[in-house]
């Protein structure tokens, strides 16, 4: 049995590993600045501002948030909510707007797609303004009568958080790319065995479309995650139904309070802001780490061998 013989690691490729060591270290810098700081106190933190060390281990900014009267966790159920409902929605009409604009032939094909294609050349903002309009003057809904006039619509309420961007574009050619990339073979002969066409969508391309699929749930999830601007202008009167970045920046400022400072204390207390980054970071870096495979297999695209 042969063994690989290692490459002897000549100076060009001891600067390409000290390059990535150093980038690595520059990029995991801030999560462990985040990590260390949030085991700090007040103290500790300004006598150490490069990278906070804690002289005693100090968990009183995480112990706040499970003692007091701290809704962090209905923040992250209430985020949860949504990335569940974005990754399914979104995700089954991309996969099916993708096999229609790749397999189906039909009049005006390319038009629509071109059509759909054009709205990403807008900035995402531009569309918040008529969004809005929509939603808070949606008939019946908060109070409105049949013309959309007299309540609040669905401000403030749970539709406002999951009725828009239901569409996304850009994975629906993300998909449209990928049947392409698929040979038709493998519809052909399931066709001729009997399938339909949901049972070839089932069996046949969604083990195909895990790496992309996988790619999809990841940029979803994360945006979701870090969804700020939108849950501000929509539910921001409602804490109810505050997502985990909305909730998170409100609370910047409450975490002196939690812990006994002096009423009117202007300082912001940052160690628990470190603490509020840790807990709101930890999901995402947990689900990357779950899928990472899938993630760089989807990035890198996927062959088929025959």
């Amino acid at each position: 049995m042969q063994t690989k013989k290692k490459k002897p690691l000549t100076l060009g490729r001891a600067v390409i590993y000290a390059l990535l060591i150093g980038g690595s270290a520059l990029m995991s810098y801030p999560l462990l600045y985040a990590v260390m700081g949030s085991l700090t106190n007040m103290q500790d933190f300004l006598s150490s501002p490069l990278l906070p060390i804690p002289r005693t281990l100090y968990l009183e900014n995480y112990t706040v948030m499970v003692t007091a009267n701290f809704p962090i966790f209905t923040w992250i159920q209430n985020t949860l909510i949504r990335i569940a409902w974005y990754i399914t929605v979104p995700g089954i009409v991309a996969v099916f707007g993708g096999y229609a604009f790749a397999r189906l032939r039909f009049r005006g094909r390319e038009a629509v797609f071109t059509y759909l294609l054009s709205s990403m050349m807008l900035p995402g903002i531009v569309f918040w303004i008529p969004t809005y309009i929509m939603l808070a003057r949606f008939p019946g809904a908060g109070g409105n009568n049949w013309a959309g006039v007299g309540g609040s619509g669905f401000v403030n309420k749970w539709p406002a958080l999951l009725i828009p961007g239901l569409v996304n574009v850009y994975y629906i050619f993300l998909m449209r790319q990928t049947f392409y990339s698929i040979p038709e073979d493998f519809e052909e002969a399931a066709r001729i065995d009997g399938a339909n066409t949901l049972q070839i969508m089932r069996h046949v391309y969604l083990p195909m479309l895990k790496p992309v699929l996988t790619v999809m749930v990841l940029f979803q999830s994360v945006a979701m995650w870090n969804d700020y601007q939108w849950p501000l202008i929509v539910s921001v009167g409602n804490p109810r139904i505050h997502t985990l970045a909305l909730g998170v920046q409100r609370a910047l400022l409450s975490g002196a309070a939690l812990k006994g400072w002096p009423p009117g204390t202007a300082m912001t207390d940052y160690p628990f802001a470190f603490a509020l980054a840790v807990v709101a970071s930890l999901p995402t870096i947990l689900l990357f780490l779950w899928l990472q495979d899938y993630f760089v297999e989807g990035v890198q695209g996927f062959a088929l061998k025959g």
